[in-house]
Parts: C-alpha cells; sequence; structure tokens
C-alpha cells in the first residue's frame, strides 16, 4: 500500500507537537488546527483555514468535527452557505451521538428549505434524542411539538413533561409553558 503524504501544517502552527501530530496524519491535530483557526488563538482568525482543517478531521471520521463543519456550512461561515452538505454532516455527526448535531439537525428538519418542505417527524426524533441527552432548547422544541401535534401525536401530558424538564434546567420560557399546558390537564 500506498503511505499517505504527509500534511503541511503552516508554520504559525504552536505547539511543536500539535504541528508533528498534524503532519503525522493524526485526525485530532486537524480538529485542534480547526479550532485554533475558529478561535484565533495565536494566529489570526480564519473561517476559510479552519473548514479546511475541520474537512479533514471530518473525513477521518472526527465526530465533533463533523459537527462544526456542518455549523460552518449551516451558517455560510468561511464556506458557501449549503444546507445539503450542514444537514449530511449533522446526521452523520447525530448517528455517532452528537447531541448538539441532533439537535441542530432536528432545526433544520423542522425548518424545512426552500426546495424541502419541513419534515416534523424526523424532527421529533432527533430532538426526543437530543432531549434525553440534556439538550433544554431540544427538550422545549419537543414540548412544542406535542402541544401542537407535530410530527408526534398531540400529547398534552408530554408536553408538559418536556416543558417541566426545560424549565428545571432553567429555561425560563418553558416554565411558563409548562403551566399553561397543566391548566389544560386533569389532575
Amino acid at each position: 500500500p500506498l503511505a499517505a503524504a504527509p500534511v503541511e501544517v503552516p508554520a504559525e502552527i504552536k505547539p511543536q507537537a500539535l504541528a508533528d501530530a498534524a503532519r503525522s496524519g493524526d485526525p485530532a491535530a486537524f480538529f485542534e488546527i480547526g479550532s485554533v483557526y475558529t478561535e484565533g488563538r495565536g494566529v489570526a482568525a480564519d473561517l476559510a483555514k479552519a473548514a479546511q482543517w475541520y474537512q479533514r478531521a471530518a473525513d477521518a471520521g472526527l465526530t465533533p468535527a463533523e459537527y462544526r463543519l456542518a455549523s460552518l456550512y449551516e451558517k455560510g461561515s468561511g464556506v458557501p452557505r449549503d444546507a445539503v452538505k450542514a444537514r449530511a454532516l449533522y446526521e452523520q455527526a447525530a448517528t455517532k451521538g452528537n447531541a448538539s448535531a441532533m439537535h441542530n439537525l432536528a432545526v433544520l428538519l423542522a425548518s424545512g428549505s426552500a426546495v424541502t418542505p419541513p419534515d416534523f417527524t424526523a424532527a421529533a426524533k432527533w430532538f426526543e434524542k437530543a432531549a434525553e441527552l440534556g439538550v433544554r432548547d431540544s427538550q422545549f422544541n419537543l414540548a412544542i411539538l406535542y402541544a401542537r401535534g407535530n410530527g408526534v401525536p398531540q400529547n398534552l401530558e408530554a408536553s408538559y413533561k418536556w416543558f417541566a424538564v426545560a424549565a428545571k434546567e432553567g429555561d425560563a420560557d418553558a416554565g411558563a409553558k409548562s403551566e399553561e399546558v397543566a391548566k389544560t390537564l386533569s389532575a
């Protein structure tokens, strides 16, 4: 088999151990260099360069890189805006258990786009997975879907439960919503 070509690492990347790890093809080092460029740690912040390094890490299957790259494509930060790529990358990361990717994928599914209608059933599935992993915004959104019967059968008890869980996690709006739903429930 052919050996992979060594990775060129800009001289500005420090410490040397990080640069050496990236040169040897370490996906975690690729991700860290992406973070360095995202945050501007010791280098000028550059989201286009960050995206290149996240892409290398994502190509190697690194879940956090898939999530970060998806976010860049969703927002068009450092790369052209591309909802299709964002969705595919979020789905890869979500399938591997990344709770934030689950939430963002669910938001994309619930929102739909100019070419695809909202898919509340798929959104509810991902909101529920993220909600169970403690993502407060997913808990809130899942409660809304249960209250309206979007993608799931209307279930005010489930709506109340998820609003109450989100409220317990500190979401003030969820507290008010859970009280509204509670008024419609029997003892």
